[in-house]
């Protein structure tokens, strides 16, 4: 945090220090004379570059002659452009007298083809180009510190947030963790147990199915009482009573010559099975629904009637579910604090208030109400920088 504070204090100083000059040579609004400056190094630039290629010209082609010709008086209006915007901006407070004298005298050397000395007398201006260069890379680096120091506040105030709130929650109770972690369970275990029963009905031999009560209070395909002893009746005389409803979908779509060689009575098989092959889909397609079993369900009251292991599953499922909303809050409550106390291992608040003064009084500097130079090096502000923050008010 030291060597972050010392290159804070450094680029603080630094900025103060070329704000005061352009300050002092263009006012508050100096970026007007930054822009001047600019202008005129770009025409110096372009005039240099005219004047470098006029002995070549002069043995050029005519056509080539009459192109240079027409860049030189282009040249020559925009100096004249530039002059005239220069008045505009002294009237406008843009820049002063003196600046405006000494661009005035930049553009005659210009036209009088002396580069080198317009160069000399730009000096000045080239050097504030130069401080507004600076002076933008340091606003970038400060505004990335600044950005930086407000993710890292954030990221310690919300930790010492997260303390707090761990320092007031009471004690976890387990018990109903324990009954939250017992139920979720109970229902994984209910819901293989239930598939699995739904599984072994659909594949036990249909006459079986048939006799079962109660399968149609949990949606399963059922027929009435004279439709079922029916077609019981003639899958025995059939001799195919240990055939599942599946078994008998495919034998019903064999051909007549292999119905025939199994010895079936066609007329009464095409009856009673054939003609309900929808039926025997239905059976084969019914789905396992866990979300079936809840509690005071028809599902769930078949399942613990006609399943002895499910019976006791259910007995216990319907006791924790008398207490499910308050265990749930519970275990939502212990996983939250598990989570915060996970996230601020090893971190303790007395290093992290510490942690959070420190990224204030960086803030601090970057805000300027830490004042950024040390006593012994305020004996350094020597010449025109401790003018202009004389100038200023600085100390």
């Amino acid at each position: 945090m030291d060597e972050e504070e010392k290159e804070l204090h450094s680029l603080v100083r630094e900025k103060a220090r070329i704000d005061a000059q352009l300050t002092l040579a263009g006012g508050n609004d100096f970026h007007f004379l930054l822009e001047d400056c600019a202008d005129l190094s770009d025409i110096i630039d372009e005039i240099d570059d005219v004047s470098s290629q006029m002995h070549e010209k002069e043995h050029a082609a005519f056509e080539a002659k009459i192109k240079f010709s027409r860049k030189v008086r282009r040249k020559a209006k925009d100096l004249k452009n530039f002059e005239e915007h220069l008045v505009r901006e002294y009237d406008s407070k843009h820049i002063t007298l003196e600046h405006g004298k000494m661009m005035v005298s930049v553009i005659k050397h210009l036209r009088s083809k002396n580069v080198d000395k317009a160069k000399r007398e730009a000096k000045e201006f080239y050097e504030f180009l130069e401080m507004g260069a600076r002076l933008g890379i340091i606003n970038e680096l400060l505004l990335k510190k600044r950005a930086q120091l407000e993710r890292a506040k954030r990221t310690v105030s919300a930790q010492i947030s997260d303390l707090e709130w761990l320092e007031k929650e009471l004690p976890v109770e387990e018990e109903k963790v324990r009954r939250h972690d017992e139920l979720a369970q109970l229902k994984e275990k209910l819901s293989k147990a239930w598939l699995s029963h739904v599984q072994l009905s659909k594949s036990m031999p249909l006459c079986e199915l048939l006799k079962k009560e109660g399968l149609g209070k949990i949606g399963f395909p059922c027929l009435t009482n004279n439709e079922a002893d029916a077609l019981a009746s003639f899958l025995q005389k059939s001799k195919l009573e240990g055939k599942s409803a599946e078994q008998l979908y495919e034998i019903s779509s064999q051909s007549e010559q292999k119905l025939r060689h199994m010895g079936l009575d066609l007329p009464l098989f095409r009856q009673e099975v054939v003609a309900r092959r929808s039926f025997l889909f239905e059976i084969m397609s019914f789905s396992a629904d866990s979300r079936a079993l809840a509690i005071g369900s028809p599902a769930l009251a078949y399942f613990s009637e006609h399943d002895e292991v499910a019976r006791k599953l259910v007995e216990r499922f319907v006791e924790l579910e008398k207490t499910k909303e308050a265990d749930e809050k519970e275990w939502e409550r212990a996983n939250r604090i598990r989570q915060k106390r996970e996230k601020l291992a090893g971190v303790d608040r007395a290093s992290l208030e510490k942690s959070l003064q420190e990224l204030c009084a960086l803030e601090d500097v970057l805000n300027g109400k830490t004042a950024p130079a040390k006593a012994e090096e305020s004996k350094k502000e020597k010449g025109l920088v401790g003018t202009i923050l004389k100038f200023l008010g600085g100390n």
